[in-house]
């Protein structure tokens, strides 16, 4: 579960200098590898690795609801929910009755949408996006060092 420091280096660098846009990029990443990795613990009968991933993709999806606009954001702000709410249910879902085949479908779904940030963020660049990104980025910076071990807050 722990990641090399050249790696940690690489994602920190990363959330850094990310725009908003590819901060969620990020987030999406950060929720297919602990989907991922609840599987490989699945497999292994590792009930308490695929609990903490479990755990940190819950953590990752309350970062991406609570940072939609649902003033501003319109029909995409709406329908981002409304994927998020539905990641939420099936995550436990496949928690409780230990079922990789619906995180597989979930990550396949996180991988779409995954794609379309990805096209946004091309295009993004703006001032802005980068005002937003530095606010986001610490609290994105905390939900990494899950991933080396440097946070002790995640429980089963």
């Amino acid at each position: 579960m722990n990641v090399s420091q050249p790696e940690h280096s690489y994602r920190r660098a990363a959330v850094e200098t990310a725009t908003s846009v590819g901060l969620v990029v990020i987030l999406y990443q950060m929720l297919i590898d602990d989907l991922s990795h609840a599987i490989a613990a699945m497999r292994a009968g590792n009930i308490q690795g695929r609990s903490d991933r479990l755990n940190h993709a819950f953590a990752v999806l309350g970062l991406l609801e609570g940072s939609l606009d649902r003033n501003n954001g319109g029909p995409a702000a709406e329908n981002l929910s409304r994927f998020y709410a539905h990641l939420r249910r099936q995550l436990l879902a496949a928690q409780f009755q230990s079922n990789e085949q619906l995180l597989e479908r979930q990550i396949a779904l996180i991988l779409d949408v995954q794609e379309a940030w990805r096209l946004a963020d091309l295009r993004a660049s703006s001032a802005n996006g980068r005002e937003l990104g530095a606010q986001l980025n610490p609290r994105v910076a905390h939900l990494a060092a899950f991933e080396t071990g440097e946070s002790s807050e995640w429980c089963a």
